[in-house]
């Protein structure tokens, strides 16, 4: 398209043969311009025509923001993936793909729909968590939650509304199997009913194994707190023979001075100390009562 100037010294016909030339070949006859352009002026005409040209041999690109780009016959678009978020590959023939990389990155939240997901091995199935090809899942990092429960719900471990970490067994009869032997560090504490007081059951620090035996039989455990505790009875059932005492192993050293006395004695006639052959070591006559 060739420029035509007009110099200060033309003559205003000059000028005309150079509008009349420009308007013909350089401009063209308005009368020319195709039925699809509606323009009457050169400016609207070539806006009409890019817009035509966009849709008839391009398209439009608008993102969630409502931004538009106008795509045209002989532009480029070009697609790049965002670093650790998207791929985007083109290949022959007119395709395009997008895809995940093998490290994804995202800087926001994940919402994934669905009832099942699978991270590898691992996999969620509605608020299920288990392994596909073991049957058990490690956590190598402290792993802290609300509670705990067995498979079944049996067993509870949480904590009291106190912040005291406690072990709840929820079957029928209360009952918590130990398989194995509990070590504690110096006492068991019994809380019986909830309030301030509590049994305490403590050991002195052991300088060697120690072995404290129940035996097989039911009763209460006799302490040096418990004021008259031994009674007639308990020496009933004391089932002693004479040869659990070596000779002179009760000695008077053993007794404390008057620990043995006319009251212990008042109902005893005839007291006789025995050998393991049931002869008389020792016979002592007593007044009676």
């Amino acid at each position: 398209m060739a420029v035509k100037f007009i110099a200060k010294d033309d003559t205003l016909e000059d000028f005309r043969l150079a509008f009349n030339d420009q308007s013909a070949n350089t401009i063209g006859d308005i009368s020319n311009l195709t039925g699809s352009i509606s323009s009457t002026n050169l400016i609207d005409a070539m806006n009409e025509a890019i817009t035509i040209a966009v849709n008839t041999a391009g398209f439009t690109l608008r993102d969630s923001t409502s931004t538009i780009q106008q795509i045209g016959g002989g532009n480029v678009l070009n697609v790049v993936g965002a670093a650790n978020e998207i791929t985007a590959v083109v290949s022959a023939t007119d395709t395009l793909t997008i895809g995940l990389p093998d490290d994804v990155t995202i800087t926001g939240n994940l919402t994934a729909s669905g009832s099942t997901h699978s991270l590898g091995t691992i996999q969620i199935s509605g608020n299920t968590l288990s392994s596909t090809d073991s049957t058990r899942i490690n956590v190598n990092d402290t792993f802290r939650a609300n509670a705990f429960e067995s498979q079944t719900g049996a067993m509870t471990i949480n904590e009291t509304a106190g912040g005291y970490p406690r072990i709840l067994s929820n079957h029928s009869g209360n009952f918590l199997l130990f398989d194995a032997i509990p070590v504690f560090n110096s006492s068991i504490i019994f809380e019986g009913t909830a309030n301030d007081f509590e049994t305490t059951i403590t050991v002195t620090d052991p300088t060697a194994d120690r072995t404290i035996t129940f035996g097989d039989e039911s009763g209460t455990v006799l302490t040096t707190g418990s004021p008259n505790a031994i009674t007639g009875g308990n020496i009933t059932n004391l089932s002693l023979v004479t040869n659990n005492f070596a000779d002179d192993s009760i000695t008077i050293d053993k007794m404390a001075n008057d620990s043995v006395g006319q009251a212990q004695l008042k109902d005893v006639v005839d007291l006789q100390i025995q050998n393991a052959s049931g002869g008389i070591l020792k016979q002592i006559f007593g007044a009676g009562s």
